[in-house]
């Protein structure tokens, strides 16, 4: 397999999180020779916008064409990305080309959905061949799992070193967030719904 030209690529730069993203990988790992990054999306100009909102530091990052829906570009771009990070939702309805471009080509690859019936066809259809090309997959990568997984890794951390063993059950609850929902959660919450509206078993799930 050809050399990866960059070890991360963001695809989605322009939606909410993406702009985040693009503003927090420039401002800490700004463009270079040991690590090499661009956005992405399907819009040239918006994400030219999104650059030119994060500064200079984004000035000099590469910048990918690729649409949601078209197989050929997202093969294109997985084949040039060491990682893919995706914040193109709703998942359900725009994300499985990603998905199998990144198992076609051995991309790694993360997102932040929370869309678990989604993911379960994910995992149905393309972990065995993901599997076979080296292609790591992970779902979740937002508050859906991020509190959790680091809360649970501190209060383990803190029972081991205080009664000599980790807790044998860890139960998380929220108590009170800030910030709302961004446009694509909105979005995503929605197709669950709807899909569960006409699926008696994903209602059940």
């Amino acid at each position: 397999m050809a050399k990866k030209k960059y070890d991360l690529v963001l695809f989605g730069a322009t939606s909410f999180v993406g702009q985040i993203l693009t503003a927090y990988l420039a401002n800490t790992a700004a463009s270079g020779e040991r690590f090499k990054w661009a956005i992405a999306g399907r819009n040239a100009e918006k994400l030219e916008q999104v650059k030119k909102s994060v500064g200079q530091n984004a000035a000099k990052v590469p910048v990918i064409v690729a649409d949601a829906a078209d197989n050929a570009a997202m093969l294109g771009l997985c084949e040039q990305a060491k990682v893919v990070v995706s914040t193109v939702g709703p998942y359900a309805l725009f994300g499985e080309p990603l998905i199998k471009a990144c198992v076609a080509t051995g991309t790694d690859y993360c997102d932040l959905t929370g869309e678990v019936q989604w993911i379960r066809r994910m995992i149905h259809r393309y972990e065995r061949e993901a599997k076979r090309t080296g292609a790591r997959i992970v779902h979740c990568c937002g508050f859906d799992s991020i509190p959790s997984d680091l809360g649970t890794w501190f209060i383990q951390s803190a029972a081991r070193e205080k009664f000599g063993a980790p807790c044998q059950q860890v139960k998380m609850r929220v108590k009170a967030a800030r910030g709302e929902f961004s446009g694509g959660t909105v979005a995503s919450l929605m197709n669950v719904a709807s899909e569960a509206a006409s699926d008696k078993q994903l209602r059940k799930e």
